[in-house]
């Protein structure tokens, strides 16, 4: 049983490329090197808001207890990154799934 992390991001049309080059250079590498998640998958949500354009980030565990690491002693500083740089400009929601 795979459990999946998912946050979806709407931010701002006019930070689009600022926050991509921050996730692909700054966030994800963060993220790999918790040595955590067994899968990471970025991607554009076809359909954009109104308010922005979408992205999802899914972290896919292989445990609840990997999961569960995360959430409590990793979560926070890459929260902390995201709002030190794009306070305002975005928003977000998270979703825990279970692969079926």
């Amino acid at each position: 049983m795979r459990i999946i992390y998912n946050t979806s991001y709407i931010i701002n049309d006019t930070i689009e490329q600022e926050w991509l080059s921050f996730m692909k250079e700054d966030y994800l590498p963060l993220l790999r090197n918790y040595r955590l998640c067994n899968d990471i998958i970025f991607s554009k949500v076809s359909i954009d808001q109104p308010e922005g354009k979408t992205y999802s980030l899914q972290m896919v565990f292989e445990s609840p207890e990997q999961q569960q690491y995360f959430l409590h002693h990793c979560l926070a500083e890459l929260e902390e990154k995201v709002i030190r740089n794009f306070t305002g400009q975005y928003v977000c929601f998270s979703s825990l799934l279970t692969e079926i």
